[in-house]
Order: structure tokens, then sequence, then C-alpha cells
């Protein structure tokens, strides 16, 4: 099972981080990128926030609770996407749904 990030337009997997072999570091990455969003309420972090949810959710290792939490928090981070775009004037990029 694999669980890529598409946090950003890299396309070699090498670049990605190694949560197939640490899912602890997701959760890790998740946790400071929704706590640096306050500070920095740009939809780039939306994005990479809601790419993380997603990563978390999809992960059979993490708690079910946990999974299931993090799945219920996506919608609300893709709405958060669109208004923080709407604010920044950035026309923002449309949640892919797999």
């Amino acid at each position: 099972m694999s669980f890529s990030c598409d946090c950003d337009d890299r396309e070699d997997e090498d670049s990605l981080p190694e949560y197939e072999t640490a899912p602890d570091l997701a959760l890790a990455a998740l946790l400071t990128l929704m706590t640096s969003y306050p500070d920095h309420p740009t939809p780039a972090i939306a994005r990479a926030i809601i790419a993380h949810l997603q990563v978390v959710s999809r992960d059979e290792r993490h708690d079910k609770e946990l999974s299931r939490s993090a799945a219920q928090l996506v919608s609300k981070w893709e709405a958060l996407e669109v208004l923080c775009a709407k604010e920044a004037g950035v026309h923002p990029v449309l949640p892919v749904r797999h």
C-alpha cells in the first residue's frame, strides 16, 4: 500500500516523505501544518493539510477513530482553502476525488 502525498507538483517519488515506512511522520506533519495555518492562512497550506488528512485517513495502520476524524475534516479544510483563496484573490485548485 502506498501513501503518497500530493502536497506539491514534484513527480519524483524519492522526494516524497517516507510516510509508507513511518506513518506517524504524516501525522506529525499534519499537526505542524494545522498549527501554523492561523499565522499563515494560505491556500497552499490548506491544500497541504488536505493532502495530509487524506494520507492519515487512508492509512490502515492508524487507529480507526483517528482515520475517521481525519476523513471528516477533509471537507472542512477544502472549504477553508476556498475561503482563503477568495480572500487572497487566488483561484483555488479544485480537489480531485479518487
